[in-house]
């Protein structure tokens, strides 16, 4: 069996988690898995970000010098870390076109007490609840 995943639930984050449950001491079957859906989904991952850096490039705003246009606030400081985007509902409309995909995992989803962790946090296990039953 397979399952899907939207690109909204993949991230560098979500590969980080994974890897981090490669490292643990889990039985072999479940590492096996694991690892085969872990080169899947990097794949994908890094497809994902190829893609939003070409909607970036597409809508934000460049001077003559062809150098990003940085926003400012109301009394004219720049706003560090932001850029000026050209027409903020196409870019929207395309990075949620983006987000929306469906990606085909060609693998079975896993048991999570294959895992036979003994702890686990919550806010990485909510990164990866895509992979269990």
């Amino acid at each position: 069996m397979s399952f899907t995943i939207k690109n909204s639930q993949l991230s560098n984050e979500t590969l980080g988690v994974l890897n981090q449950l490669i490292e643990l001491d889990i039985n072999a079957s479940a590492a096996f898995k694991l690892t085969r859906i872990i080169k899947h989904i990097s794949s994908i991952v890094e497809d994902k970000m190829k893609s939003e850096k070409k909607i970036y490039d597409k809508w934000i705003l460049r001077d003559e010098m062809g150098n990003p246009v940085v926003p400012k606030d109301d009394e004219g400081n720049p706003i560090n870390g932001s850029v000026s985007i050209k027409d903020m509902n196409a870019f929207t409309q395309e990075m949620t076109e983006l987000l929306e995909v469906e990606n085909e995992i060609p693998f079975d989803k896993l048991n999570f007490e294959d895992l036979n962790l003994q702890t686990a946090k919550i806010k990485d296990l909510i990164k990866v609840e895509f992979l269990f039953n």
